[in-house]
């Protein structure tokens, strides 16, 4: 990815001053998109635990299944 460094107008408390930006981004933009993608991948890190959650209930369920079967099938239950 290329970046391209620029000065670019920010009015702060009223005032205009000149600030450093990369690819159009000052750094409180850039700060504020960081931040965002945090809880992003926080949300997906919580999705993804609940579904290996679930997943391994599921595991669970079967093997408690294949050992009542393995029972049945040796002591005729």
């Amino acid at each position: 990815m290329t970046f391209t460094v620029t000065a670019k107008p920010q009015i702060i408390n009223g005032i205009e001053h000149t600030v450093t930006a990369v690819n159009g981004f000052d750094r409180v933009e850039i700060n504020n998109k960081l931040h965002n993608i945090g809880d992003q991948i926080m949300k997906l890190k919580m999705e993804q635990d609940a579904l290996i959650q679930m997943r391994n209930l599921i595991d669970r369920q079967n093997e408690i299944r294949e050992m009542d079967n393995l029972f049945d099938e040796m002591f005729g239950g």
